[in-house]
């Protein structure tokens, strides 16, 4: 099964029709930026299932399987079985239930596989996302394996080679997990350190000293123990991934 991406481009474009892309992905709880991508060929990986299923369902002009096939999960042939469907002819009806059923079968097994889920993504240089007390536009998205996401998760879009000792470089997403309590012993954190009159924000391994101090590594700055009031945890650093252009 090979994807068609220009075709896969023109039944979006159609499924989209005279909508701005903005209401269309608002009516069919797309994301905005997900959808512009898919529409002009620009998204770095394969839709998921159920993105195309939505854009179906809120359209009368592309179906489903259409979108299926141009993206690569279904052979042509099941498309061609469903266009022959004739209720009078038993024999195609029953081929045509039965490309119904191993699509379905296929949808689960896909899902199976590798299950993602899409966070919100920030900037890592977007300077209201570091202040609590500004707002902070959502800016981008990104998915991430399910396992790894909770409600409250969302994505740093790294914008410089800051991290690449943790393997972390420019563009790389890493997914934080906001947490209420003290971070665990050894835990990766992502953290605000204002020691000294600077404010650095960085990752770190957190080290609990006593009640009070903490130690945190690796400590390239020489800070030596911190007072915890002299940092502010962002979140867990869950996982980082990179994106590929296809």
């Amino acid at each position: 099964m090979k994807k068609d991406k220009v075709k896969l481009m023109n039944l979006v474009s159609r499924a989209i029709g005279d909508k701005s892309v903005t209401k269309f992905a608002k009516e069919a709880d797309i994301h905005r930026s997900y959808l512009s991508k898919l529409k002009n060929g620009s998204l770095e990986f394969d839709p998921k299932p159920d993105i195309l299923e939505k854009i179906a369902e809120n359209n009368d002009k592309v179906r489903y399987i259409e979108l299926m096939v141009a993206a690569g999960y279904l052979d042509e042939k099941y498309l061609l079985v469903m266009d022959n469907d004739d209720e009078e002819q038993d024999e195609e009806k029953k081929d045509t239930q039965g490309a119904k059923g191993l699509l379905s079968t296929y949808l689960e097994q896909v899902e199976k596989k590798n299950p993602r889920e899409m966070v919100t993504s920030y900037n890592y240089n977007n300077e209201a996302f570091w202040d609590e007390k500004q707002e902070c536009v959502k800016e981008d998205y990104f998915t991430f394996p399910e396992g790894y996401v909770t409600d409250s998760s969302y994505a740093l879009k790294m914008t410089n080679n800051k991290f690449k000792d943790w393997g972390i470089i420019r563009d790389d997403y890493i997914l934080i997990r906001p947490i209420n309590d003290e971070p665990e012993n050894g835990s990766t954190i992502l953290v605000i350190i204002r020691k000294g009159g600077d404010c650095n924000r960085t990752i770190k391994r957190y080290y609990i000293i006593n009640k009070d101090k903490v130690r945190l590594e690796p400590d390239v700055e020489n800070y030596g123990e911190i007072d915890k009031s002299e940092i502010e945890v962002k979140g867990l650093v869950i996982y980082a991934a990179r994106q590929y252009i296809k």
